[in-house]
This record gives C-alpha cells, sequence and structure tokens, in this order.
C-alpha cells in the first residue's frame, strides 16, 4: 500500500486515511493507491470509511498536473474516474469522513458515499472547477445535478462559490456535522449502523439508487 494512505480492515469494517502530509492531493499515485484500497475492502464486502489527515480531506486533483495537461494529466483524470465508478458501484456501506477542507474531486468523493460527516470549523467544501479555469466535466456536471441541492446547483457548480461546513450541509454535501474531536468516533458509529442492515438488501437499493447516475456518467468518462 502506498505511503499516501493507511488501509485496515477488521470485523468486515474497513478504514482508509489519506495523508500526503500536506493536501492529499488526488494524483494519479494517490488515486491507484485509494481504487487498490476501495478494491480490497470490496472484495471482502467490508463496510468501508474514507477519511483525511486533520484540517484537510483532499484539495482534488493535483493542480500542477492540470495545469501542465498531457500524458499526466490525462491519466490522473482516467484514475479519477475509476474512483467514480468505484465508488457509485460500492458493494457494502460507504461513509466519508470529510477532515478538513474537500475541494473539486474530493467534493465530488462527499456526493458519492451513503454517509457523510464534516467537521464544524474554519473549512470549505466547493467545486472550483470554474474558479481555476475548468470548465466543468460532463460526468461531473451530472453528479452535481443529482446530488446537490437543487437551490444550490448554481452556486457550487457555476459560481464556484466555496462552503463553509453549515452551508455545504443544506447543499447536500455533509449528512451531519460534527467537533474534530468526534469525527471518527462518530463517523465509524454511522459505519457500524449501515453495517448492521441487512447486506443483500442495501446492496441491491444501492444499486437501484446509484443506477441512473451511474448510466448518465458512464458515457462521458474516460477507460
Amino acid at each position: 500500500m502506498s505511503e499516501q494512505l493507511t488501509f485496515s480492515m477488521s470485523d468486515g469494517l474497513a478504514e482508509i486515511t489519506l495523508d500526503d502530509g500536506k493536501v492529499n492531493a488526488l494524483s494519479e499515485v494517490m488515486l491507484e493507491a485509494l481504487l487498490e484500497a476501495i478494491g480490497k475492502a470490496a472484495a471482502a464486502d467490508a463496510a468501508l470509511l474514507i477519511t483525511g489527515r486533520p484540517g484537510c480531506f483532499s484539495g482534488g486533483y493535483d493542480r500542477k498536473l492540470i495545469q501542465a495537461g498531457g500524458p499526466a494529466c490525462d491519466a490522473m483524470r482516467a484514475a479519477g474516474d475509476r474512483l467514480t465508478l468505484a465508488m457509485l458501484d460500492y458493494p457494502a456501506p460507504l461513509v466519508v469522513a470529510s477532515s478538513g477542507h474537500a475541494m473539486a474531486k474530493a467534493a465530488f468523493m462527499l456526493l458519492l458515499a451513503d454517509y457523510r460527516v464534516g467537521v464544524a470549523g474554519d473549512w470549505r467544501v466547493a467545486l472550483n472547477e470554474v474558479a481555476i479555469g475548468m470548465t466543468m466535466p460532463r460526468a461531473a456536471m451530472a453528479i452535481a445535478r443529482d446530488r446537490v441541492t437543487p437551490h444550490w446547483l448554481s452556486r457550487c457548480a457555476l459560481q464556484a462559490q466555496g462552503l463553509n461546513p453549515e452551508q455545504a450541509q443544506a447543499a447536500g454535501f455533509y449528512d451531519a456535522l460534527e467537533a474534530p474531536e468526534q469525527l471518527l468516533e462518530n463517523s465509524r458509529e454511522q459505519l457500524q449502523r449501515l453495517a448492521a442492515l441487512p447486506r443483500k438488501a442495501y446492496r441491491e437499493t444501492r444499486m437501484l439508487l446509484n443506477g441512473p447516475l451511474r448510466e448518465a456518467v458512464l458515457p462521458w468518462l474516460q477507460s
């Protein structure tokens, strides 16, 4: 497993912590490590919690690669597309505990989880593609349209507004907010709650819930 994240699994529960010592940029290396860990958890049918280092869940895609473009950027984006499918197709409960800032692709990770917990404080959640000169990708726009509260959609997707935790909860990025010292404990409690639900019914209902969005994004994802 990559030094950029840690992975543990016990008693049907798995946990991934992103920590590159900086902003947890979703480089190709980070994404491949994340996909490997998700794959291991999925193979074990484990309920999964994804979190980040204190103060920063993730700054999203590696900005330097986006600005440079070329094959390295394409590889990163393709890995990000595979992450979208891995989260939509995950066979068991999937909880994200956002430990601080969640920008761009990281904010979309929140939208793709079953239950999302944020931390109260001076943190921001943003779909900031337009703010950095990117046209919102069609697949990303489909996710935003499906998961962001309609009243907030223009402010998030078009105006690239950075949301504080309370605004992010109102917009649909979070289900709950916790104090930083309670984030992991309460997120783990939510994971255990979901893991206790009948798994076959959960898995099949999750597929029904995510199926239309999966069909909408699939034509726009890189192979």
